[in-house]
């Protein structure tokens, strides 16, 4: 649902920028009203405008409009277009707006939130807000693989240690956006195989989990050599598509 709301506040956005265009061509806009008759199938444009001392554009079926006054029927046409196109995006913007304050204030997580935290102890929630869940996916306990002898050490920011110096990278960026990993957390696959992912990614608020594995066999890739190292910009770039 939060995605939902993030696109809504952009369609807003959008069409803010739709109603400043609209309103400015409405600035300068020609009177009367525009009849269109269809003859021998072709359109036919005539110009009507009750204060006009031209008698036929005061007249029922108005003035007939030549080709080289076209300009006029299609400044009309507009000028409707934008008024209706107005009268209905302003609905529509507050229908946006009215969802989205309505959401906001209703938010199923804060239920648990705001309960006395040793009432929360006695609790099964239904739905958690965010950072709680964040908090209890990230303190799950689980046994990793342990390293050679002699092998050397990378700490990452997190203050864990990882296997090479990419890895800290990779960690140490997911570890700086906020974004909430885990490192080789054990994985079981059909067949009942045991695989261990470099990285399983909480992709919030979707609160999927994705695998990112360097040079390794899962969903996301990061690779390098001894000629091309790790690209940090490659890196940032996919973190930021991705995960958040």
């Amino acid at each position: 649902m939060k995605k939902i709301v993030k696109r809504l506040r952009d369609e807003v956005k959008i069409i803010e920028v739709m109603e400043k265009k609209a309103k400015e061509r409405l600035r300068h806009v020609p009177k009367g009203h525009l009849r269109i008759m269809k003859k021998r199938g072709k359109a036919q444009y005539y110009y009507r405008n009750a204060d006009s001392t031209d008698v036929r554009e005061c007249s029922y079926n108005g003035r007939y409009l030549r080709r080289d006054e076209i300009i006029l029927a299609k400044r009309i046409a507009q000028r409707d277009y934008d008024m209706q196109f107005l009268n209905i995006v302003e609905k529509r913007r507050k229908a946006i707006n009215n969802f989205v304050e309505i959401y906001e204030q209703t938010d199923l997580g804060e239920v648990y939130q705001k309960i006395n935290p040793y009432r929360r102890e006695l609790i099964l929630p239904l739905a958690l807000p965010d950072e709680e869940y964040i908090r209890r996916w990230q303190n799950v306990e689980y046994s990793r693989m342990g390293f050679e002898e002699g092998a050397p050490e990378y700490i990452s920011e997190k203050g864990e240690r990882v296997r090479s110096k990419s890895e800290k990278i990779i960690a140490d960026k997911l570890y700086l956006l906020g974004i909430p990993y885990r490192y080789e957390y054990p994985l079981m696959l059909e067949g009942n195989i045991r695989k261990c992912p470099d990285f399983t990614i909480l992709k919030m608020p979707e609160r999927k989990e994705v695998y990112l594995e360097h040079l390794g066999i899962n969903l996301f890739f990061t690779h390098e050599t001894s000629k091309h190292p790790l690209n940090t910009r490659v890196l940032d770039e996919m973190i930021q598509k991705w995960f958040l």
